[in-house]
């Protein structure tokens, strides 16, 4: 698929594609396929294949993990980043479109033929994850020794949704 260059120019606003040209972004979308989801529709399960990163475009998404809501999504996020940097990884939640999704999906594999062949975009794109997933790491860190001394739970899980769902730290 070819994708407008208007287009391109958002997507490397987003977090996980900072840093990349318009060019090697471009080329890093080019065998995207966008999708359209209707309202009510799954994007995918818990334990289904991790086969490809979704960047929406338009529309609100809930994720939910063993049925607790773990965050809700909307324009200009994504979701299954993890499946760009493990092969054979399955889905750790469940997506569902909460309105009419319209999203692009972009082949794990492309991704990691991509980084086998050392392509630039690529390799930031895994940085920033990468980047991202350290702080992830970190706050799951001191949230569980927190957690275990009491105190203020409700919030402190609130906190961790956003820390989870946002790419800005």
């Amino acid at each position: 698929m070819s994708i407008s260059t208007q287009l391109v120019k958002k997507l490397v606003q987003i977090p996980i594609f900072g840093g990349l040209t318009i060019a090697e972004a471009a080329e890093f979308f080019e065998v995207a396929v966008e999708t359209s989801v209707a309202k009510g529709a799954t994007l995918f399960r818990e334990g289904d294949a991790g086969d490809a990163l979704l960047v929406i475009l338009e529309g609100e998404v809930t994720v939910t993990r063993k049925g607790i809501e773990l965050a809700k999504l909307g324009k200009h996020t994504v979701l299954g980043e993890m499946s760009l940097v493990g092969e054979g990884e399955v889905r750790s939640a469940t997506a569902m479109a909460l309105t009419d999704v319209k999203a692009l999906t972009v082949p794990s594999k492309r991704v990691q033929k991509m980084l086998k062949a050392d392509h630039v975009g690529a390799l930031k794109v895994v940085a920033n994850l990468a980047q991202v997933m350290s702080k992830r790491l970190a706050a799951i860190n001191e949230r569980l020794v927190a957690a275990s001394g009491g105190g203020k739970k409700k919030e402190e899980l609130a906190d961790f949704g956003r820390i989870l769902t946002t790419w800005q730290f």
